[in-house]
């Protein structure tokens, strides 16, 4: 890859192309995604992630690879997949998931080498997680998983997607929460890609209204934040920490240093180019396509009609 710009080392793989929720951010029943890009739900082959992998790493040193979908915790081979991860030497394994799968996932992960869990928390009430999931499911459940990745370990974070009219009044008690039980909270601002491209203005909410939306209960610092981060981290009086991804308003993207899969394989320079790029068989022909990778990213987040779940969001 040419020397003088960003390199890849953060990959993210969905690893299977659907979820157990219909989230209205994201798959929203009434907007179909488009039948061109996925025809048919597909998941990711551990034979085929594991060779996938041994390609890149050949060229690039991943310093971590974070398994999304769609819903991850649906693919039966999940452990298989961690467990492949780990003898490849990577030393970070991060899993996204909304939290509810079945009874003892998590310490079979943890064993198979998972390091990091982060969660999507998008309403503390029971409503409002209805509302935005469209899934009748205890939200209670979702807040004991979390606490149950805490206990084996695991670095946790949760997320929140932000949307106007949603859960914008929800950003409190959730910090409150995330903040008691000492888990860094991310607040996202809600990204233009797939169903909801028409919508979106009429849904977001900006990273400076969230923070105006903290700082009327709470006095907060700016906190040491990774260069690579996508997040800008803050953290209150009380000691409770946050971020904020503004992908919108706060671009980020001239440090971004990721590289996205689908669940066949196929890689992804930029969250706002829908190009693929086949990774081929011959190692010394992997070069050329991750530099043409890297010449889809942009400086300025755009968004894509690419659902977020078919390139690891």
């Amino acid at each position: 890859m040419k020397a003088n710009t960003r390199k890849f080392e953060v990959l993210r793989v969905s690893i299977l192309s659907h979820c157990s929720f219909a989230c209205v951010y994201c798959a929203p029943k009434n907007k179909p995604d488009r039948t061109d890009f996925y025809p048919k739900i597909h998941y990711l082959n551990p034979e085929l992630l594991e060779s996938k992998i041994r390609l890149l790493t050949s060229h690039i040193q991943l310093k971590e690879v974070h398994l999304t979908g769609g819903e991850p915790t649906l693919h039966k081979d999940l452990v298989l997949l961690i467990q492949k991860l780990k003898e490849i030497s990577i030393d970070e394994i991060a899993i996204t998931s909304n939290g509810f799968f079945e009874d003892g996932l998590i310490q079979k992960m943890k064993l198979a080498g998972l390091t990091r869990m982060n969660f999507s928390l998008d309403s503390f009430s029971q409503s409002g997680f209805e509302r935005l999931s469209d899934r009748k499911l205890p939200v209670e459940r979702l807040l004991k998983r979390i606490l149950e990745a805490k206990t084996f370990g695991l670095d946790v974070k949760v997320n929140c997607t932000v949307l106007k009219g949603f859960n914008e009044s929800e950003i409190l008690n959730l910090l409150q929460w995330a903040g008691e039980n000492e888990i860094p909270i991310r607040f996202l601002e809600f990204m233009k890609m797939g169903p909801l491209q028409e919508e979106h203005s009429n849904c977001f909410y900006s990273a400076e209204e969230i923070r105006e939306t903290i700082h009327s209960q709470y006095n907060f610092r700016p906190y040491p934040t990774a260069p690579d981060s996508t997040a800008t981290y803050h953290i209150t009086d009380e000691g409770f920490i946050f971020g904020i991804i503004a992908n919108h308003t706060e671009p980020f993207c001239e440090g971004c240093n990721r590289l996205r899969m689908d669940s066949l394989g196929r890689i992804y320079g930029c969250l706002s180019d829908q190009t693929s790029f086949d990774l081929p068989s011959e190692p010394s022909d992997v070069p050329f396509v991750l530099e043409q990778a890297m010449e889809t990213k942009k400086t300025q987040f755009t968004g894509s009609e690419l659902s977020m779940k078919f390139i690891g969001g």
